[in-house]
């Protein structure tokens, strides 16, 4: 039988429960292209008569184009989104102007009330809440309780509290 007359009894035969495939691929508005897409492909393909079973042959072609369409569609999805972007519209990870300077500002309200107290409250605050150290790492490294070590943190950041927050009413 010849190739035309092979492909046009093929396709007559399972055209639409291939359309209905590729429809839960791609939708409903790409499922026809992708159906003649696999055709033209069979209709390429240079020895039909060693494919077995063309119907399985054809479902095959349908998923593999079906997931090409899908990264395909995927990647255009991204580069529109990232072109479509307003630069004015992106938000910083930065810090605005204004939240630096309200962070200096309660920075140096709570510095200044750690000076009212006793230097190893402050040595200890600093330690654990600028340097990251832990109750334990700062209490081995004085050699001092870790219940000291959190008594002191606690009272110097209740003193920070206090008075950064009781200025402002």
């Amino acid at each position: 039988m010849p190739k035309h007359r092979f492909l046009d009894k093929l396709f007559r035969r399972h055209s639409m429960e291939l359309v209905t495939f590729a429809h839960t691929r791609v939708g409903q508005s790409e499922a026809e292209d992708l159906v003649q897409e696999a055709y033209l492909r069979l209709l390429q393909h240079p020895d039909c008569a060693s494919i077995h079973n063309p119907r399985a042959y054809l479902y095959k072609m349908i998923a593999n184009l079906g997931f090409d369409y899908q990264r395909r569609a995927s990647v255009q999805h991204q580069h529109i989104a990232i072109d479509d972007i307003e630069p004015d519209n992106l938000i910083s990870p930065l810090p605005s102007l204004e939240a630096l300077a309200d962070g200096q500002l309660l920075l140096n309200k709570c510095l200044l009330a750690l000076d009212d107290l006793p230097e190893i409250y402050r040595h200890v605050f600093l330690l654990n809440r600028i340097d990251g150290l832990s109750h334990k790492e700062i209490a081995e490294a004085l050699a001092v309780p870790q219940r000291t070590v959190e008594r002191y943190c606690a009272k110097a950041l209740a003193q920070c509290f206090a008075s950064t927050f009781h200025d402002e009413s």
